[in-house]
């Protein structure tokens, strides 16, 4: 278990690009996966992005970062293909994403920054990339330039650091002397 002072918020990878309307079920993660409430992030690693590209998940690696436009995860709010991505060990930024989205998005433990606007236009698939997604920091190391976001708020990133819902959970209640 991490907290937010210790927890590695800085990942440099590479960048996977995706446009706008990208769908929680059907691009993001097989709807049958939800349907089956499928929730351990080893197995659903594995299909990520495959209503997209089903090669997806064997090409990434721990670091990258994920860049996708607007309406990312739209659609149903399940929170499958967030729980593979952070299975993956991906970051996320985006230029927007719908609440239940962005809720499950940090549920799962998933690094983010969620409202970016433009970030599209500021690279592209293969770029190298680092963001601190404590702070905001948005650099393009293939172009030389970098954008500064709104960082989600500190009570959320502790969820973060601390793995999703349930370590948060667990550590809720350790706190309120209910679990030793």
């Amino acid at each position: 278990m991490s907290d937010v002072n210790s927890f590695n918020w800085v990942y440099r990878g590479r960048c996977w690009k995706f446009g706008d309307n990208i769908s929680v079920d059907g691009d993001l993660m097989s709807h049958e996966l939800a349907v089956a409430r499928e929730i351990r992030p080893e197995v659903l690693k594995n299909h990520v992005m495959c209503g997209i590209d089903k090669s997806f998940a064997a090409k990434v690696m721990p670091g990258d970062i994920m860049v996708a436009g607007l309406r990312f995860a739209q659609g149903n709010p399940h929170i499958q293909g967030l729980l593979g991505l952070a299975g993956l060990g991906m970051g996320l930024v985006v230029e927007s994403i719908p609440r239940g989205s962005f809720r499950n998005a940090i549920n799962a433990g998933l690094p983010m920054l969620p409202h970016c606007e433009a970030v599209t236009s500021e690279c592209d698939t293969g770029d190298e990339l680092r963001v601190n997604f404590r702070t905001g920091l948005f650099e393009n190391l293939t172009r030389g330039t970098s954008r500064q976001y709104d960082p989600i708020d500190a009570p959320l990133l502790r969820t973060i650091a601390l793995g999703g819902w349930r370590p948060m959970v667990m550590e809720r209640l350790k706190e309120m002397a209910l679990l030793p």
